[in-house]
């Protein structure tokens, strides 16, 4: 027999199959939980009412995750840049929704969690990819916690899936010196020349403006970048950390090319009947802003004419970050050049650089102290 309690107190028996049975009232309709154990059911009871006092109401509970990604999302465009969330939106409605956004959220347990992630990797998906996807339904469902929908996350009990560092394809010295000599005969010499002298991103490089450099301190504030949005077109939007926001220190070299840079542009600006200012230092002729796929594609055909290896764009600032670390250059300063959070981030891109340079690190100091054998006559 059910033991009776209040409006919104709950109530709890055994039934004749042996499962227990567990009843909360929320404004004049039942919730019900079925169990194996008596315990099971009371901590439901209690794990419920505690929501219900946290604002929970009957429409919460019938919510499903569909429904609540849809309310979720339109709430992210208020806090989070326009290209995360249409990211975290082509990843849900591409990977999570149609598996599991019928389901309520009340009913999402980590091993439907974990049916995903493996159903993902069976399908041929990257551990990257798998890891997305988990860190955004973390995100939802840690969002629902706090609006009293749920009572835990189920991610919490998830392990994040893990994404083994890639070794990526960078120029020695010589192909970098290859390149640059290439590089002259494109209209993009000044941005190549850049992104393996300062390990700018390309979106970095094309949000640039005259104002953000200080000819006189030698100074570039690096402070946006270009992104391509659906629906919206080009657009500059701020860096996605803190730290991405940063001061690059420029050299003699890369100084005269933004000279000789500014100077060809000046030409341009003036020989153009429909110039639009934007004080861009990378626009186009007429002053817009640089698609980002016309600089890949002349990229890729550079390095197909002088026969270097087809490495990406991206690769340019592993190139150059690769070099200063090659260099001895102190961790914190490699760091802050390329805009990572912690020395920590850089560590583990750069790994395997730095392993070669401990090696030498290594031998010179055995050189340093090992004695030079003399013989006596």
């Amino acid at each position: 027999m059910a033991r009776r309690r209040g409006n919104n107190e709950g109530s709890l028996y055994c039934r004749k199959d042996g499962l227990w049975c567990a009843q909360v009232s929320l404004t004049g309709r039942r919730l019900t939980k079925y169990g194996k154990s008596q315990k099971e059911c009371r901590d439901w009871i209690k794990e419920t009412l505690a929501k219900i006092d946290n604002g929970l109401t009957y429409e919460g509970t019938q919510i499903t995750l569909e429904r609540f990604f849809e309310i979720w999302l339109d709430g992210k465009e208020l806090s989070r840049r326009p290209g995360t969330v249409l990211q975290y939106r082509k990843t849900a409605e591409q990977h999570i929704l149609p598996i599991l956004g019928k389901m309520r959220l009340q009913d999402i347990h980590p091993a439907h969690l974990k049916q995903l992630y493996m159903l993902k990797k069976d399908e041929g998906r990257g551990a990257r990819t798998v890891q997305v996807i988990h860190s955004i339904l973390h995100c939802a469902l840690k969002q629902a916690v706090r609006e009293g929908i749920l009572g835990r996350n189920p991610a919490d009990a998830v392990e994040r899936p893990k994404v083994e560092q890639t070794e990526f394809q960078i120029f020695n010295e010589e192909q970098a010196r290859q390149f640059v000599i290439a590089a002259s005969r494109s209209p993009f010499e000044t941005i190549y020349y850049m992104a393996l002298t300062t390990g700018m991103r390309k979106g970095e490089l094309l949000g640039l403006k005259w104002s953000d450099l200080d000819w006189n301190k030698s100074n570039l504030l690096v402070q946006r970048q270009l992104q391509l949005i659906k629906g919206q077109g080009f657009i500059l939007s701020p860096p996605k950390t803190k730290a991405g926001r940063r001061q690059i220190k420029l050299g003699h070299g890369t100084l005269a090319q933004l000279d000789a840079h500014r100077k060809r542009q000046e030409l341009e600006k003036a020989a153009a009947d429909n110039w639009q200012e934007n004080d861009l230092i990378f626009p186009t002729t007429i002053g817009t802003f640089l698609d980002p796929s016309r600089v890949s594609k002349d990229f890729k055909r550079l390095l197909r004419e002088v026969g270097l290896p087809l490495i990406r764009f991206h690769d340019l600032r592993h190139t150059s970050l690769s070099f200063l670390l090659d260099m001895g250059t102190p961790l914190n300063t490699v760091q802050r050049r390329a805009g990572h959070s912690k020395p920590s981030v850089t560590a583990d891109i750069y790994g395997h650089v730095m392993a070669r340079t401990q090696d030498e690190a290594a031998k010179t100091i055995e050189d340093m102290v090992t004695p030079i054998p003399v013989e006596l006559q």
